[in-house]
């Protein structure tokens, strides 16, 4: 990751889909973040696509369709539709926005995104998980809508309701984060995360950030920024015999950074020492 001292100039302080624009000065060069809207769908779906080729995750949600226009076909519609919920009752932001693609894409939900109706059957059809379903057939709607969302819902309920170093916190998870390779090195995640602490989750003394991660490789990256591991899940079954990571199975890493970065994994969970779970 990149060093560069960055300094912020923030325009607006609002979780809504809109165009506002916030200049990124830095010693080595100019970013843009930018809040999305919808018609940055495409854009920000086609960064996400080019981030997550060879992610276990998004390999096993689409190893049973025959051919590659297939499968980006149906990654692409996932994204879209990611993207169009969050953006109405999230946060999305894209860094260094070309012709096709940005260089980098967040999606967040925040504390008040799910009592604003992020998973209400409203917004999800609005946001496209019709075309999802239809698109990635019977095994796709298994893994999808009967493996990955309830899994990921049903963990965080449970990790955040029974650790009493986690409970009650205002929750920002992180969704999706995703650079093309050609803006691997420059900086963008590290932007991106600065932007977001010093303008939203930082702001209060009761935030924590939450996320899962589907590959290794960004541990150290994320614990960088305050993140610890929590635990991992797994979709798929890595028991079979012969078991392929990206076709059998796929272990996400739940790693959570504590309020204004402080190191929750040192604090005791009471609910433990007190035999409430």
């Amino acid at each position: 990751m990149s060093t560069e001292t960055i300094s912020f100039t923030k325009q607006s302080n609002t979780s809504t889909a809109s165009s506002t624009t916030t200049k990124i000065s830095t010693t080595k060069s100019k970013s843009t973040i930018r809040i999305l809207n919808v018609n940055d769908t495409r854009k920000a779906a086609i960064t996400l696509l080019d981030s997550f080729r060879t992610d276990s995750l998004a390999k096993l949600l689409v190893c049973h369709i025959p051919t590659q226009e297939e499968k980006d076909r149906c990654e692409l519609a996932l994204y879209e539709a990611y993207l169009r919920q969050h953006m109405s009752k999230g946060l999305c932001l894209g860094i260094n926005e070309s012709e096709d693609r940005f260089e980098t894409v967040a999606i967040w939900s925040t504390p008040t995104s799910v009592e604003r109706g992020l998973d209400s059957f409203g917004n999800l059809m609005q946001s496209g998980y019709d075309k999802v379903w239809n698109l990635f057939g019977d095994e796709g709607r298994d893994k999808i809508f009967y493996g990955m969302l309830p899994l990921l819902h049903d963990s965080c309920e449970r990790i955040l309701t029974n650790d009493s170093r986690l409970r009650h916190k205002g929750v920002w998870t992180l969704v999706y984060l995703g650079s093309t390779l050609q803006a691997r090195g420059k900086g963008n995640a590290r932007t991106m995360f600065e932007y977001m602490f010093n303008n939203y989750i930082d702001v209060s003394d009761n935030n924590i950030s939450y996320l899962e991660s589907s590959s290794p490789d960004n541990i150290p990256i994320y614990e960088r920024f305050g993140f610890k591991v929590y635990e991992d899940i797994v979709l798929g079954n890595p028991n079979v015999k012969n078991a392929v990571e990206g076709q059998d199975y796929a272990i996400m890493n739940v790693m959570i950074r504590g309020t204004k970065g402080h190191d929750w994994s040192k604090d005791a969970n009471t609910f433990l020492t007190q035999g409430k779970l």
